[in-house]
């Protein structure tokens, strides 16, 4: 009866996911928010018949990577390198404006130093999923503006771990572990140079002369290996999904990859979401003190990813540049991640705990709503500019 009972709580996911990105796509609002509501329905929030638990963790998982392949194998990298500078900035300045941000809004509140630093850490990494999904369902990911988020979002993510070592480095020892930065940003830099390294390679290889069941066969161990190696250097496995994704970019439309591919995430995705939903404590947003400080934080968060983004994309025009700032905006699973670090190293209670999970909440739900108005208006100066 124990995969039985599994097998049910992704039906009750999937159903219910199914049915308001049905209704939100009627409404015309962005289906990833029917979603992620959908685990809020079905979850301890409310209804009570899904709860967290390691193999749906694991499926969710999985869905945020086969997500980040398919945005990947619809993204050649020398896109995303013609955008090198502008994503270079828009991940520095989105890291050290809500890091600063958060920081000092956390001084001034009466925080102690280290929980404001892990307040700050909490605002520093995008949370890629949500947005890719946006720029994914009105199918503009080959636009500058998307190709500025995804490249940004990898160095991000980068920027974001070093910040964290640094806090975490400091909640634990009392002191900055140098040897673990230094090893993190080696690794990360051999890793994305692996990429490079590999596309060129992957772009002459015959698929159907390998020594693998299907062209297919070969993508998905690609997609997955590259995701299983940036876990094991301390990245996030997206990254490295969505990197497995760019390899095979080149080749996608001579071996039909994009349906198949596509096909699974139709299936994954929507748990990943739902269980986002699902992972929501809205009973630890009950406190006026939680709701007053985590409204100020969630303004800092967003505006310091919007501000950072904008001034970083500013070359590609100011509805651009507006775009690129709010498709940073969604923080995820990752600052949560960040809070329960903190949590687990005494240095943030309860309540501190409470305010990230707002900010979290508020800037998943924002950006998706944001960004669809935002995209259409972006779209319209196009035609005038072509």
């Amino acid at each position: 009866m124990h995969g039985a009972g599994h097998l049910l709580e992704v039906f009750y996911l999937l159903i219910a996911a199914q049915v308001f990105a049905f209704l939100f796509k009627r409404l015309n609002q962005p289906v990833v928010i029917g979603e992620v509501l959908a685990g809020v329905l079905v979850g301890p929030a409310l209804l009570g018949w899904v709860h967290e638990g390691e193999i749906l963790e694991f499926l969710a998982e999985l869905g945020a990577i086969f997500l980040l392949f398919m945005v990947g194998l619809e993204t050649r990298l020398r896109d995303i390198l013609a955008v090198g500078k502008e994503a270079f900035l828009v991940a520095l300045l989105g890291v050290a404006l809500p890091f600063l941000g958060g920081y000092l809004y956390g001084l001034q509140i009466g925080f102690e130093t280290l929980p404001a630093l892990f307040l700050g850490t909490a605002l520093v990494a995008t949370s890629v999923g949500i947005t890719a999904r946006v720029l994914q369902e009105l199918g503009v990911l080959s636009r500058p503006y998307a190709r500025i988020i995804l490249g940004a979002a990898v160095i991000d993510d980068i920027l974001g771990l070093i910040v964290l070592a640094v806090v975490n480095g400091v909640a634990e020892t009392g002191q900055v572990e140098v040897g673990a930065i230094v090893r993190l940003i080696l690794l990360s830099v051999v890793f994305v140079g692996l990429a490079v390294f590999l596309s060129t390679l992957i772009a002459r290889l015959p698929l159907e002369r390998l020594p693998v069941g299907s062209p297919l066969g070969f993508a998905l161990v690609v997609g997955v290996g590259m995701a299983a190696l940036a876990a094991s250097i301390g990245l996030a496995p997206i990254v490295g999904a969505f990197l497995g994704g760019m390899l095979l970019s080149e080749v996608r439309e001579k071996y039909r990859l994009e349906e198949p591919i596509f096909a699974i995430e139709s299936f994954l995705a929507p748990l990943f979401f739902a269980m986002v939903g699902v992972r929501l404590e809205l009973s630890a947003l009950a406190s006026p003190a939680v709701l007053v400080a985590g409204t100020v934080v969630t303004v800092i968060a967003i505006l310091g990813k919007v501000l950072g983004g904008f001034l970083g994309a500013l070359t590609q025009g100011v509805r651009s540049a507006l775009t690129v700032g709010v498709g940073m905006a969604p923080r995820g699973e990752v600052g949560l991640i960040v809070a329960a670090l903190g949590l687990k190293a005494g240095a943030v209670n309860q309540e501190e705990y409470a305010i990230v999970l707002f900010m979290v909440v508020f800037t998943t739900l924002f950006a998706p709503f944001a960004l669809k108005p935002l995209i259409a208006w972006t779209e319209k100066e196009r035609p005038a500019k072509e």
